[in-house]
């Protein structure tokens, strides 16, 4: 008897699913329209000899929905093909598809508690996405779920399925692989991004190209998988997260985003600017240079140091792709955390879910002076030190 696993994607918008109007312009397409693409995509592979569309639709979709994900990726598995997986998924959607451009951190709140919602029933979770801002929902989702033990893929796709170039269906079948017949290991619970044909983890990608179809990359960390003609797992080049025992994860508790900026150097930056973005935040991220230098100013000490005592949280990451950020400049006597090789999109992400818990302030700067879930190679959290 097959060994059944269940896999739950949600489709929250995206190139992935969108076609071309009458005008020519890209439209988000609904839910059953992108269903019945990938099943008639599906019966491709899995029609026997005689049998009709409509026989191999009533085969591979079961009659609540789900549907069966083709079989020949069990041979990408060994332990799967010898206990003969079968891998079933269900197909749901936000209420409302969006444009990631549009994504606010409500949506990342959304997505953590479908998840939540299904994670008793399935086995592994794909959730499709827009790339522009993918990077930020799979690291604001690393921190919302936290601790997990089952895999949650982030995808998405730079030309829509539709079209006869699409890398979106590449992306959709390595996703739900990893996802389906690979759930079981143990180095794959946790939140990651499929680009492709790598696996990364999910805190710790950035995009980086906007016109290739390879558009992320982990600056600093290995690939947790690599699906070639062969799949390779990376676990002894994996920087494994380590997850605090007794914190346990938040989902937001504010009903309004906090107020985190951005200050990114650059040569001549004035007071006046500095000032600007320091005034009225609950958090900053300081977009340093190389290993977080700043300019030696006594007037930029002094509007660290207040803002500091005004109760704002800063974090210190470089601008440079690849690099670190040590305690060892001025920006820390003024109390600014070294972010170490976190990316911007981990630092923000990270930011606002600290801001939107109810942590003491203590806490706080805690969490953000050490790494809780992989996002970086700061020491690791240890609550009760």
């Amino acid at each position: 008897m097959a060994v059944e696993r269940k896999v739950y994607v949600l489709y929250t918008g995206g190139t992935f699913g969108m076609k071309k109007d009458d005008k020519g312009k890209l439209a988000p397409q609904t839910l059953d329209v992108i269903k019945d693409f990938i099943i008639r995509h599906t019966i491709l592979y899995e029609r026997k000899p005689g049998e009709s569309d409509e026989d191999v639709w009533n085969r591979i979709v079961t009659p609540d929905g789900l549907i069966t994900l083709y079989h020949q990726l069990a041979e990408d598995d060994p332990k799967a093909k010898s206990q003969k997986y079968k891998v079933l998924y269900r197909m749901d959607s936000l209420p409302t598809p969006i444009d990631s451009s549009n994504v606010t951190p409500k949506d990342w709140s959304d997505m953590a508690e479908r998840i939540k919602e299904h994670m008793c029933v399935y086995d592994g979770f794909v959730i499709i996405h827009g790339t522009d801002t993918m990077a930020y929902t799979s690291s604001a989702l690393s921190f919302i779920l936290g601790k997990i033990y089952k895999p949650v893929i982030v995808t998405g796709a730079q030309m829509p399925i539709f079209h006869p170039r699409t890398d979106g269906l590449d992306n959709f079948v390595g996703s739900m692989l990893m996802a389906g017949y690979f759930c079981d290991r143990e180095m794959l619970h946790q939140v990651m991004l499929y680009d492709l044909n790598k696996l990364y983890q999910g805190n710790r990608v950035v995009k980086f190209d906007c016109d290739s179809f390879s558009v992320f990359d982990s600056p600093d960390v290995f690939p947790i998988a690599s699906l070639e003609t062969t799949i390779k797992l990376y676990k002894h080049k994996m920087v494994e997260p380590i997850f605090p025992p007794s914190l346990k994860s938040k989902a937001f508790t504010r009903t309004e985003t906090p107020q985190v900026r951005i200050l990114r150097f650059f040569p001549g930056i004035t007071e006046n600017y500095v000032r600007g973005i320091l005034v009225g935040a609950d958090g900053v991220i300081l977009e340093t240079y190389g290993s977080g230098n700043v300019p030696d100013v006594a007037w930029l000490k002094e509007c660290l140091t207040e803002a500091d005592k005004r109760g704002v949280l800063m974090l210190n990451c470089t601008q440079v792709y690849r690099g670190t950020v040590l305690p060892i400049y001025a920006t820390f006597e003024a109390h600014v955390i070294p972010g170490y090789d976190i990316t911007p999109e981990a630092a923000m992400t990270k930011m606002i879910w600290v801001l939107n818990s109810d942590f003491n302030p203590e806490t706080k700067r805690k969490i953000l002076k050490h790494s809780l879930y992989g996002e970086s190679c700061a020491p690791s959290y240890c609550p009760v030190s």
